[in-house]
């Protein structure tokens, strides 16, 4: 808590314990006076007291100011620790659903490295095998993901980000054979569903790639 922050706090938590001891102080006042003094001197100070009755409201009027500018600046402090607690809550749900994401890609990039370990992932979709191409467009799509929700990007540069990559014959492929697969997975999160949805904008938007030479199959067949 800085300097200022502090003095503050104090200011908005110290004022009513002040104002206490005023209102207490005078009411104990005059109660002594009472009690010793006597008609004559009496007579005499309500003499002063109605003359300088004037004053008292104008005091009685700064004391409710006060209580009033009190009341504001605490419920202000208040509203601004509820932002503040928000805000240290969404900064700690988004790290860690980055530190998931980080140990998801850290599993497909073992996949990726090691043809038995990608054996263990399920197909993504009928009779379709998971390649070491499709763990990486995967990688490049969920990074896309990761960007904008940290807001890395916004939703003009995702938007174009993705219409760049369904460019990719690879990518396009490969959203091609597990949109199904991803709608039916991430159906009912929000975040997810409007990543697949804008993922699936851009897929709609994007030319169908050229088939491939025989000798790319060959390629790929190899790769497998």
């Amino acid at each position: 808590m800085d300097r200022r922050q502090w003095l503050r706090t104090f200011a908005v938590f110290s004022a009513p314990t002040i104002g206490i001891a005023l209102v207490t102080a005078g009411l104990a006042v005059p109660t002594v006076l009472l009690f010793r003094t006597d008609a004559t001197t009496l007579d005499r100070w309500s003499k002063i007291g109605e003359a300088l009755s004037p004053i008292g409201v104008f005091f009685s009027g700064v004391a409710f100011i006060g209580i009033a500018l009190t009341l504001f600046l605490q419920g202000r402090e208040l509203r601004n620790q509820r932002e503040e607690l928000t805000i240290a809550r969404e900064e700690q749900q988004r790290s860690s659903e980055i530190a998931l994401r980080e140990l998801h890609t850290g599993l497909i990039r073992m996949a990726i490295d090691d043809p038995e370990l990608r054996q263990v992932w399920p197909q993504m979709s009928s009779g379709a095998g998971v390649t070491k191409k499709d763990h990486y467009c995967n990688l490049i799509l969920n990074l896309q993901k990761v960007a904008y929700e940290t807001r890395t990007i916004e939703l003009a540069e995702l938007r174009g980000a993705l219409s760049h990559l369904m460019e990719s014959r690879d990518i396009y492929l490969f959203w091609q054979k597990v949109r199904a697969v991803r709608v039916q997975v991430t159906q009912g999160d929000e975040g997810e569903d409007f990543f697949t949805a804008e993922v699936d904008r851009a897929f709609a938007q994007a030319a169908p790639p050229a088939p491939r030479g025989l000798l790319s199959r060959l390629r790929d067949a190899v790769g497998r």
